[in-house]
């Protein structure tokens, strides 16, 4: 399978893939509570989320709670700010999608064919309330990847690399779709219980990627 991340990450030190290859995908069983659980103090929720329409290509939509996307029009902007302490770290970029019956605290409406593409905007460079199609943040050096197919009752790993790339700034990328109609309320559900985190996050992780030796 394919997919992208939302930053180009150098990938200094470290064996990775490329960004554009899905590193992991796990579904959902019947005895899971979560297709993917976060650890406390080691991830980032978004720090801003906000939209774009082709349609509508100089509507600013301002910060927005919800991930939403239309085929060939609305697309999502997520950014994360990530601290300079991190530069030491590995960030994985995750998209969680649990299945409706998983969540309590949030909620999503799906329909189409699942296909999701990521583009990632240059670290530092940042939405906000001026971000409209026109106005987007500047792009980064790879072109949009090709399409991940996305699904409820999985979790995705888009991609792994050094933190070091977006540390002490942000990091933001572009979702969009040419086929579905998804909206969902990012939310990290209950971290100690059974409700599910939905949506994009930012994970640490410290030393080599699993399965990786020095």
């Amino acid at each position: 399978m394919k997919s992208t991340s939302f930053a180009a990450l150098a990938l200094v030190g470290m064996v990775a893939a490329y960004p554009g290859e899905v590193l992991r995908k796990r579904a959902l069983s019947e005895r899971d509570a979560c297709p993917r659980t976060l650890t406390s103090g080691q991830f980032e929720f978004p720090h801003y989320i906000t939209q774009i329409s082709k349609s509508e290509p100089d509507k600013s939509f301002g910060p927005q709670y919800n991930g939403v996307f239309t085929p060939n029009d609305i697309a999502s902007i997520f950014s994360f700010d990530v601290p300079a302490s991190r530069a030491d770290a590995n960030c994985t970029l995750e998209f969680i999608f649990p299945a409706q019956s998983q969540l309590q605290t949030s909620s999503f409406e799906y329909e189409g064919g699942g296909s999701f593409f990521f583009t990632g905007y240059n670290p530092g460079s940042c939405p906000g309330e001026q971000t409209t199609w026109n106005n987007q943040p500047a792009p980064g050096p790879f072109p949009p990847f090709p399409a991940v197919h996305m699904e409820p009752g999985n979790a995705y790993t888009i991609d792994v690399g050094p933190c070091f790339v977006g540390a002490g700034t942000c990091v933001a990328g572009m979702t969009y779709t040419n086929d579905t109609n998804f909206w969902f309320f990012q939310d990290q559900g209950d971290l100690t219980g059974p409700d599910c985190p939905i949506g994009i996050y930012t994970a640490y992780e410290y030393g080599l990627p699993a399965g990786q030796e020095p």
